[in-house]
């Protein structure tokens, strides 16, 4: 439909979610997101005094809606709310997204969510997760270089599959040259770069996360 072309979506999944901090930062940074919001997400929106231009919801966890487009959806229905969000989204034309608020909680939402970083290189676009401690993107093969946030800590690449081959990381405290990497005795975590310096991360073959993370302090 092209209704969004050109803009970064912020999509708000309903995870439990108090620290908005790191929202603020990012909409410091894209002031002209474009604010999504897929069913309880609303309520995170609404604390940080946002209006969503976008919220599509079956009411299953927040009855009200509010948006300048919305759509009401079934809650019997294979799909989750924030993957028919991102889906429609990119249809109207976003192909660049960020999804919040969605890894609290439930740890079966939580899997279900990462797995939306899978379909949106199915769907043409980019999704990033972010929370106050990480941001996961997607690694599907090839060199990708990356510059190592400031706000983070350690960097890890977690395999998607039981093995990924291949696998080289440059410019980084443990660097690695055509090793493999596999889910059991994982070898990959708590990796370290300069900050805003670039690292790079090769995979020959499979499909990984890319996690950016900070310490949680109590």
């Amino acid at each position: 439909m092209g209704t969004y072309q050109g803009r970064h979506a912020l999509i708000f999944a309903a995870a439990p979610e108090t620290d908005y901090g790191y929202i603020r930062a990012f909409l410091r940074e894209h002031p002209d997101a474009l604010v999504a919001c897929a069913d309880g997400g609303l309520r995170h929106a609404r604390a940080l005094g946002l209006h969503p231009d976008f919220m599509i919801s079956d009411r299953d966890s927040m009855t009200e809606v509010e948006g300048d487009d919305v759509i009401l959806l079934r809650p019997e229905k294979d799909d989750t709310d924030s993957q028919s969000c991102l889906r429609e989204v990119f249809r109207r034309g976003c192909r660049e997204a960020t999804l919040v608020c969605a890894t609290g909680g439930r740890i079966d939402h939580m899997l279900a969510n990462l797995s939306l970083l899978e379909e949106a290189k199915t769907l043409g676009g980019h999704l990033t997760i972010l929370d106050p401690y990480n941001r996961v993107e997607l690694h599907q093969g090839g060199r990708q270089e990356f510059i190592m946030p400031e706000t983070f800590t350690y960097f890890s690449v977690v395999p998607m599959d039981a093995v990924i081959e291949g696998v080289t990381i440059e410019n980084a405290k443990y660097e690695l040259t055509n090793g493999t990497v596999t889910r059991i005795g994982m070898i990959s975590t708590s990796n370290e770069a300069k900050p805003n310096s670039r690292f790079a991360v090769t995979i020959e073959r499979g499909t990984a996360l890319i996690i950016f993370s900070r310490d949680c302090v109590l």
